[in-house]
Formats: structure tokens, sequence, C-alpha cells
């Protein structure tokens, strides 16, 4: 499972139509996060698009962690490491 969510956020390939969609939904995330950025005033619905992105990028981020030893290729325990190391 762990392997089949790296492949889902890094980079699509030919053919893996659901990390090209994950890679459309990020983009789409990244220009809705830049939205509420162009306007001085902040309302309701800015604040609500600025929260939900937020959440979005944290778990892309939490998943990138949560995968990082396949791309580095350290080893399964790669997450345990670092949290240790923020740890110490």
């Amino acid at each position: 499972m762990r392997r089949r969510i790296y492949k889902i956020i890094e980079v699509s390939e030919d053919g893996d139509s659901l990390s090209k969609a994950y890679d459309i939904f990020m983009m789409m995330c990244i220009i809705a996060s830049l939205v509420p950025l162009a306007f001085k005033e902040q309302n309701g619905v800015f604040n609500v698009m600025d929260w939900i992105t937020t959440i979005i990028f944290v778990g892309d981020y939490m998943l990138r962690l949560f995968t990082a030893d396949y791309k580095l290729g350290k080893g399964k325990f790669l997450i345990l490491n670092i949290h240790l190391q923020l740890w110490l």
C-alpha cells in the first residue's frame, strides 16, 4: 500500500491515471491557495479556501513523509529515524 501511495504522489508516469489525477488536483489546490492572496479583503469564502488548501497540503506532506524511504532508498524505518532525530 505504501509503495502505491508513493507512486501516486510522485510525478505521474505514462498510463497511471490516478497519479495524473493527483498531480492535477494538487496543481488546482496550489492555484486555489493563491486566490485569497490576490485580494486585499479577507472574507469567509477566502478563509475557508485557505483552511481547506492548508489541510490538503499538510496531508500531502504527511503522505510524502510516510513514503520518504522509497524515494531516498534508506530502508523501512526512515520515518522512525526522522521522528527520533526531531526529538533528540
